[in-house]
């Protein structure tokens, strides 16, 4: 396997890295938005939980959609990284325009338009990453590129919320000049087969063993990164406005003193974006984890203890008053994240005939957990209150943990059957 002489003469503006800024760069400008719009619609708007839950639920569910629609179209292309490309301009048009509207169907119209968009450039970047036909180097990619995009969704809060509090306008502008450096740099990036080649049929024969496991573990990835994507969702478009509702009032505490810190009196979206960048902070750490480690590979019980403890922490956020106690819960929901996108991601690039149509249906899972978790949340807590969807989480993922165990099963059950995997090259190629 050979690369391009023409990277190496340059390290630094070598593919792989530019691709890892794309991820931090678009994904800082996503979290912008992402911390912007609820607190959007209940200023701007005059909505509550139910409206930024139907929100996230309608951004989610453009998402999935949009995967399971292009996910032929994108194998099929002879560059991923085009529809990578239109996929970040639909984005940026879309989220751009919403701060122009005054009601909820027009902002809810060109913002579930622009998450579609992402759709279309997800699998895409991840597909391209993930080309490299050696695993060792391609989980060092993997590890390079999800913490490059979580550590944009990590420090992003920490801009977003104080630029909403000074006008709600400036995080739409930041997030719209991000999209467009964005632009510059996909179209800059080579064909994925000119700058990692392809594998050999000695590499396939090498690494025949490790890819039958890694297939036995698909399905249970994918139906780990649901649930996790649900909790995130949750977290997301759901519990601000519990943190607002508590700045309002008064009663958010930063641990459990009697009286509240003037600190915390003011400012609900400054206040989340500390909790928010906390769980991103969380999940590039699983990625860095992950990334240098083995002891991961085709072990459930990593899966499984993530999310259990996900379910205690989505317990103790449904009646928790301290800012502290939800910072730690939302770290423990972000490694889960971490951990099971990972993992999915990892599995979803065994086969390489088949690896941008897996991711796409990996990133399905991602918008159908979203749709789930906003929907079903936003619903419950608009009329029940935090307490209840929150104390019945971890019911809700002992199912999922069923689920994902007879998936194993199955999935081991398939790769028992499975025929060494093909020499001949992958449909991909251009």
């Amino acid at each position: 396997m050979t690369r391009g002489k023409a990277y190496t003469l340059a390290p630094m503006f070598k593919p792989h890295y530019k691709i890892c800024f794309v991820g931090f760069l678009l994904d800082f400008a996503v979290m912008v938005g992402i911390t912007a719009i609820p607190f959007f619609l209940y200023q701007r708007l005059g909505g509550g939980a139910a409206m930024s839950g139907a929100f996230g639920a309608a951004h989610s569910a453009a998402y999935a959609v949009c995967c399971i629609v292009s996910a032929g179209m994108v194998t099929r292309a002879r560059n991923g990284l085009n529809w990578a490309f239109l996929g970040v301009a639909v984005y940026t048009i879309g989220i751009g325009l919403m701060p122009f509207f005054n009601t909820p169907i027009p902002c809810l119209v060109v913002s579930s338009v622009a998450h579609g968009g992402l759709a279309l450039a997800w699998p895409a970047l991840h597909s391209w990453v993930g080309s490299d036909p050696d695993p060792v180097q391609r989980t060092r990619h993997m590890a390079w590129f999800n913490l490059s995009w979580s550590f944009g969704f990590a420090v992003s809060p920490f801009f977003a919320g104080p630029l909403f509090d000074a006008d709600f306008r400036w995080p739409f502008v930041i997030l719209v000049l991000l999209c467009l450096v964005c632009l510059a740099l996909i179209k800059s990036l080579p064909h994925e087969k000119s700058y990692f080649g392809t594998a050999s049929a000695e590499q396939l024969a090498a690494r025949a063993d490790h890819d039958r496991a890694s297939e036995a573990y698909l399905y249970c990835g994918w139906c780990a990164t649901f649930i996790a994507n649900m909790l995130i969702a949750v977290t997301r478009s759901v519990y601000p406005k519990r943190v607002e509702e508590l700045v309002s009032t008064g009663m958010l505490r930063l641990l459990f003193e009697t009286d509240s810190i003037p600190f915390l009196a003011y400012g609900p979206a400054t206040k989340f974006s500390f909790i928010a960048g906390a769980m991103s902070f969380a999940t590039g750490a699983a990625f860095v984890v992950l990334g240098r480690t083995h002891a991961w590979r085709h072990r459930f019980q990593v899966l499984f203890w993530s999310q259990v403890l996900s379910a205690g922490a989505f317990w103790v956020l449904g009646s928790t008053r301290s800012l502290a106690v939800m910072g730690l819960c939302f770290i423990v929901v972000g490694a889960n994240l971490g951990v099971a996108f990972f993992s999915s991601a990892y599995y979803s690039l065994a086969d390489p005939a088949h690896k941008h149509r897996r991711l796409t249906i990996n990133e399905g899972a991602v918008g159908v957990g979203g749709f789930v978790g906003s929907s079903i949340f936003g619903y419950l807590v608009g009329r029940y209150g935090i307490a209840m969807p929150f104390h019945y989480t971890p019911l809700l993922i002992i199912g999922g943990l069923m689920l994902q165990w007879g998936l194993l099963e199955y999935g081991k059950h398939r790769a028992a059957l499975a025929i060494a995997p093909p020499t001949r090259p992958s449909p991909e190629t251009p």
